[in-house]
This record gives C-alpha cells, sequence and structure tokens, in this order.
C-alpha cells in the first residue's frame, strides 16, 4: 500500500531515513574517491588507503596462518629452494624489481588443492597440488610472475578500498531503504546489499586477474623465460580437477576468454626463451613422485602447541630454537637475510644496548628490527637484535630480556 508524502504508514516520513542514507553514500564514495595513490611501477594513480610498508606488514602478520591453512610448508628443500630460486629470478631480473617488495616464495605441501596466491607486500605461495600438474620451468615462472603481478598491481589494498566503498554503500541502502513496519525489509536489505557488494567487487577482480597475466607474461620474458609458459598453465587449469573447478579458478575469477587474451599478446612478443623441463622434472616432478615433496616443514607452533619443544633438544641457557620462535619472528629474520625492505623506517638502527643485559661490544655492533605482534598497528614490543658477528637474539618484551637464537 502506498502512503501519502513518503510516510511508512505510521505518520512518520521516510525522507529523513532516505536523506541519511544518500549522504552516507556520497561520504563513501567521496572517500573512496579522495584515497589515492600512485604506482612506483606502472605510474597508475589508484584508490588505496594504505602505504607499500604497511602492505608489507599485513602480508608478514597474514603469512603464518595462510601456510598453516594448507598444511604448512613442504619439508622438500631442494623443491622449495628451485622454487624460490625461479621466483627470485623472475622479479629480480624484470622491471618488478623497481617495487622493492621482500618477495617471499613458499610451497605448500597440500598435493590435492592446486592453487597459487599472493598476499599483500610479497609473499607468494603455490601449493603442490598445482606444482605436480605443471611440465616446464616456464610455466612456474608464468604462475609466479602472475602472483608477482598482483603484488606490483597492489591489487590487495585496491580490495581493501573498495570493501570499505561497500561497506558504506551497504550501510547506505541499509537506512535509505528500511522500514519498521515490513518484515520483509530486512531480508529485501540483505539481497540489496549483497547485491551492491558484488557489483563494486566483482568487476575489480576480473580486471585485476587480467592485468596480473600481462604483468606476468611480461616479467617471465624479461627474466628470460618462454612467455608461451603462461598459456601453457591456463590449459592445464581449464582441464585439471576431472570437471570440479580447481580452486586457483574460483580464487582468480576468469572472464572466459582469459585464455584467447593471453594468445593475443603473445601474438605481438618474440615467444623464445628457456622453458626449464629437465630442471623442472628434476627439482619437482621427480621429488613429488618420490613422496619427498608432501611432508610438512615445521611451522613455529601455536601458543597452545608444544610439539616442537618436545621433540627438539632444550636450547642452553637463555636460548631459543628457531624452530621455537613465533612466525612473525621468522618472516624478520627472512627479511634480514634478503636485506628488506622492512615494513617501518626504524627498523635496522642501531642497538645501543643500554641496559647491558647483551654481551658488550664496540658502539655500532648491534643492529635492531621489528617482530610484527598481531592486532597491533604500531612496532609492538618484540624484536629481533643482529650483532655484527651475524648473532641474533629475541626480545618480547621490548628489550627487557633476550633469547640467544639457535639453529
Amino acid at each position: 500500500m502506498r502512503y501519502p508524502n513518503g510516510s511508512d504508514g505510521s505518520g512518520r516520513s521516510r525522507l529523513p531515513r532516505i536523506a541519511i542514507g544518500v549522504v552516507i553514500a556520497l561520504i563513501s564514495v567521496c572517500s573512496y574517491l579522495a584515497k589515492t595513490s600512485t604506482n612506483e611501477v606502472t605510474g597508475e594513480v589508484q584508490h588505496i588507503s594504505i602505504s607499500p610498508n604497511q602492505e608489507i606488514a599485513m602480508g608478514l602478520n597474514a603469512a603464518p596462518s595462510m601456510t598453516r591453512e594448507y598444511g604448512g610448508a613442504t619439508s622438500d628443500q631442494v623443491m622449495a629452494r628451485y622454487v624460490i630460486a625461479v621466483g627470485t629470478r623472475v622479479a629480480s631480473r624484470s622491471t618488478a624489481n623497481k617495487g622493492k617488495y621482500p618477495y617471499k616464495f613458499t610451497v605448500l605441501a597440500d598435493a590435492q588443492t592446486i592453487n597459487a596466491f599472493a598476499l599483500p607486500g610479497g609473499p607468494v605461495f603455490v601449493t603442490v597440488g598445482l606444482l605436480k600438474r605443471m611440465t616446464s620451468e616456464a610455466q612456474l615462472a608464468g604462475v609466479l610472475g602472475h602472483e608477482i603481478g598482483h603484488v606490483i598491481g597492489r591489487h590487495g589494498a585496491e580490495k581493501m578500498a573498495q570493501a570499505e566503498l561497500s561497506t558504506g554503500l551497504i550501510s547506505a541502502a541499509a537506512v535509505g531503504t528500511s522500514d519498521p513496519n515490513d518484515p520483509n525489509s530486512t531480508r529485501r536489505n540483505a539481497q540489496l546489499a549483497a547485491g551492491i557488494a558484488q557489483l563494486v567487487n566483482m568487476k575489480y577482480g576480473r580486471a585485476d586477474e587480467l592485468e596480473a597475466d600481462a604483468f606476468g607474461l611480461k616479467f617471465m620474458q624479461e627474466a628470460g623465460y618462454d612467455p608461451k609458459g603462461m598459456a601453457d598453465v591456463m590449459r592445464i587449469l581449464e582441464t585439471a580437477g576431472g570437471g570440479k573447478q580447481p580452486e586457483f579458478m574460483s580464487t582468480h575469477p576468469n572472464p572466459g576468454n582469459r585464455l584467447e587474451i593471453i594468445n593475443k599478446i603473445l601474438a605481438d612478443k618474440t615467444t623464445s626463451g628457456d622453458t626449464g623441463e629437465d630442471a623442472f622434472r628434476t627439482n619437482v616432478l621427480d621429488r613429488i613422485s618420490g613422496g619427498s615433496a608432501v611432508a610438512v616443514a615445521p611451522i613455529a607452533p601455536r601458543p597452545d602447541d608444544n610439539s616442537a619443544a618436545l621433540e627438539a633438544p632444550a636450547p642452553p641457557g637463555n636460548a631459543i630454537h628457531v624452530q621455537e620462535l613465533p612466525p612473525e619472528a621468522l618472516d624478520t629474520m627472512h627479511l634480514i637475510q634478503s636485506g628488506g625492505p622492512f615494513p617501518f623506517s626504524r627498523d635496522g638502527i642501531e642497538f645501543r644496548n643500554r641496559e647491558g643485559r647483551l654481551p658488550a661490544h664496540e658502539s655500532g655492533y648491534y643492529r635492531e628490527y621489528t617482530v610484527m605482534t598481531p592486532g597491533e598497528s604500531d612496532r609492538g614490543a618484540r624484536r629481533i637484535i643482529v650483532g655484527d658477528g651475524k648473532e641474533m637474539y629475541f626480545t618480547a618484551d621490548h628489550y627487557e630480556s633476550f633469547q640467544r637464537i639457535m639453529p
């Protein structure tokens, strides 16, 4: 039934609620449009509200939980080092190196899931399930180049800004269309909100995948790989899973003509370069068939998991084994070993040892680095201290106590 003057039937006008909804929507859109950042690699002006250093910190925080979700990292160090070498070649010998992200390549032991993905700031993952379906190093370079493309394109940060916009539009729709006298109003609003969110986010998801494909082709060719490997991967994924959609295809939306677009790009490229079938067979396929690749490497235990402490001999004195460190400390150690970049500007500054809790050395001997604390937006209380002799110490309480890190 229609009520006069925009009434909801109780004599109260719905116009104020609609006006409030419009204001919320306008604020959300204006806020989204105002958050801009110029991509240092592509030159593209993007709607992003966080810095690259914040992206790096987010990726480091999320990496351990994502590793656990896929059953941990493989314990096959030959295969792990091989994937790292291929990923490093793609990242360092291409224009991707202008982004200065601390790429970390991890092979996940999950042999059933066909997937690869990247987190904001540099962590890149590929499952054994996907690796065992490939046949060449060029195909691996294509997958890793695609994921590096997501990092360079800052797609994760863009998604965050889009999610904030979606939330604002959903709130506006809920306020503007609510009707306390209509029992079906809540259900309809939920459907409307879902539709708005899908329209906002789906478009960008497809565009991101095509951009990552283009980046991947560019990066792998600059690194000396045959770019046809990327098209080969798309064909493999189309036939994988025995009729069931692979995980990769659900996390990487396929607009339907993706392979066709890749082939059009390849038509304008010189399609020569390394393929590396023999190296891939030796370092990946032979090891998977031998069963070593699916073994799970030890990961830092959760607070309620004492298994690592029971299996490893106790470290001498006030020390801690590497495998007993929190996962965020392992990420910091990786950044130290690779030379950064680090999430905070004060990472790498001199640690003066004013409290005298570490062995005495000359000025400038020690350097300190942040260990991220989940839930903390700042540096928190955890650090790793590195001496000129390469010794490392972990503090969880802002220099009140230290533990020597043991292998």
